[in-house]
């Protein structure tokens, strides 16, 4: 039932009104009255009212004051002005304030009663749009942890975003963390399963990991926690609540030192309470000194691989990067053999792929300096230089494209046949002009009418969407790096590849319902689905019915 306050400082409008919709009882609603706009508002403030039909022009409070007295207590409120004034001073000022409907007192009985159910049609509307608005929200907060995880995955792989596109991204995810810190990160690994212990339990057991060690880390520091495989989470730390920084710049020398302390020190009581209540050994790597966002990916393929060499390979153990720089000297304070080689090399063909320029130099600059040290065992030179040459050819061989342009313009020889022993500063200088070439190449296909390739890319996704489509194969079709295509596909259609896809495979499924005749089985595997169900899971999330019952509307 809806409750209608009726305003007006003549009696017998008051009076008759109330009649009116007294009479009109289909329209079930609660009638009030109030004879001024102060007593009005006394109904106002000890009732809920929906609907207010009001003078427009009363001594004392007039219709457009009270106007703005109802919007501010009840902003929903509908206020339909039933007055003799036709002026527009008062028909702007109705609608300025948000009025509902202006209606001169000569109208017929029947044009106010319309007006009335016009306004209870537009609370069923506006309950609809709630609905469907809080709808939406549960579901993204639904997918919000999925996300976030996809988002950090993104980071650990090395994706560079410039710091306002991060704080910018944190705000439309939630991400429980602050862009304009950095953080510690912490890895935790289980040493060992359990005979016969099935996948679900796994993923149990791991929860559990989390949630112990969450519990002991909260009341200190904030974080966020993802598995990134069966055995293996990495957390993201932050000073929290009292510690939190008063400014934007960041947390001060003796709060990191206080949290990295406190996360340090509660490792040996975490593993402790793991092996008790969850019988599972566990082993931790904690990085002791705060990493920027733009360096995660290099601190956590550091932290990852230090729990591959030396004391790492121990059950049950709880290290930090710390140990990691100690174990790459030896005693004489001599440099080792880099653990962490494999780890660097790997990062270098990611910014390669990705077109990250200046992390590419950095990391080969940093990488070629044994080049330039004669103390350099030959071994590790040579190691290194089959490993740049397999990085090079690899991504010269995805495109032959780009294997034509290459070797038009530049000598490929040197990557497949090692030179003299004393030729490595020139060597050098060779694979960063190789590079050049490579990101030169990256940089022509950009400018190349894109549009083409986007056209080409869609004539690819059209012609084989009945099979399992991937970014690799398509890029593979346009001649480009998948990395590099995908950034360029979303820049010239504003939209996500996937995004392309699943719009497709949902346009081409409702033109297979409603004009053919094939079954729901035949158009999922038309489209790429290996089974109905995952079709008609596919279907129904994104037109919130099945395939059947969106077939049933042409009948």
């Amino acid at each position: 039932m809806y409750r209608l306050l009726i305003v007006d400082d003549l009696p017998i409008i008051v009076d008759g009104l109330m009649e009116l919709f007294e009479q009109t009882a289909y329209l079930d609603v609660d009638i009030l009255k109030a004879y001024s706009g102060e007593e009005a508002l006394e109904v106002l403030q000890n009732n809920r009212v929906d609907i207010v039909i009001s003078d427009i022009k009363m001594p004392g409070l007039e219709g457009i004051e009270l106007l703005r007295e109802i919007k501010a207590q009840w902003p929903a409120c509908k206020v339909i002005f039933l007055t003799g004034y036709n002026d527009f001073h008062y028909v702007q000022s109705a609608v300025q304030y948000g009025s509902f409907e202006y209606i001169l007192k000569i109208e017929s009985d029947e044009k106010i009663i319309r007006s009335v159910e016009r306004a209870i049609e537009k609370f069923a509307e506006e309950y609809d749009q709630q609905r469907m608005f809080e709808r939406a929200n549960n579901r993204m907060r639904l997918a919000l942890p999925s996300l976030q995880k996809d988002y950090v995955t993104g980071l650990l792989q090395g994706n560079q975003v410039t710091k306002s596109q991060l704080e910018s991204h944190f705000k439309d995810i939630e991400m429980p963390l602050r862009a304009d810190m950095p953080i510690i990160l912490l890895i935790g690994r289980i040493d060992d399963w359990k005979d016969q212990i099935t996948a679900p339990d796994k993923a149990l057991l791991i929860y559990a990991v989390q949630n112990v060690t969450e519990e002991y880390l909260s009341p200190y520091v904030r974080c966020l926690s993802y598995v990134y495989d069966q055995s293996q989470i990495v957390w993201f730390i932050q000073p929290s609540g009292d510690n939190e920084p008063q400014t934007s710049s960041g947390a001060t020398d003796s709060v990191w030192k206080k949290s990295s302390t406190y996360v340090s020190g509660m490792l040996e009581t975490i593993q402790r309470t793991c092996k008790m209540l969850l019988k599972l050994p566990v082993s931790f790597m904690l990085s002791c000194e705060p990493v920027a966002w733009s360096g995660v990916s290099e601190s956590f393929h550091r932290l990852k691989y230090g729990l591959l060499f030396g004391m790492g390979l121990s059950s049950e153990v709880i290290l930090s990067d710390s140990d990691i720089r100690r174990a790459e000297k030896n005693e004489a304070g001599e440099k080792q053999n880099d653990f962490f080689h494999l780890t660097r090399v790997q990062l270098l063909a990611k910014a390669l792929e990705n077109s990250h320029r200046e992390e590419f130099y950095k990391l080969y600059l940093e990488l070629t300096k044994i080049w330039s040290e004669e103390e350099s065992p030959f071994e590790w030179k040579k190691e290194l230089y089959h490993s740049l040459a397999a990085i090079y050819l690899t991504y010269i061989n995805k495109s032959p494209e780009m294997r034509t342009y290459v070797n038009a313009v530049h000598d490929l020889a040197p990557l497949f046949q090692f030179g003299e022993k004393d030729a490595w500063p020139s060597l050098r200088q060779y694979f960063m002009q190789t590079a050049d070439c490579l990101f030169n190449w990256n940089a022509v296909q950009g400018a190349k009418l894109p549009s083409e390739v986007v056209q080409k890319a869609h004539q690819y996704i059209e012609e084989n969407i009945s099979t399992d489509i991937s970014l690799n194969a398509i890029a593979d079709h346009v001649g480009l790096n998948p990395s590099y295509f995908s950034r360029l596909y979303k820049q010239m259609t504003g939209i996500g590849l996937s995004d392309y896809i699943i719009d497709y495979r949902n346009l081409k499924a409702k033109e297979l319902l409603m004009g053919s005749t094939m079954k729901v089985n035949e158009i999922a595997a038309a489209l790429g689905y290996n089974s109905a169900l995952a079709f008609i899971r596919f279907f129904k999330k994104q037109n919130e019915t099945t395939p059947q019952e969106y077939r049933m509307l042409r009948l």
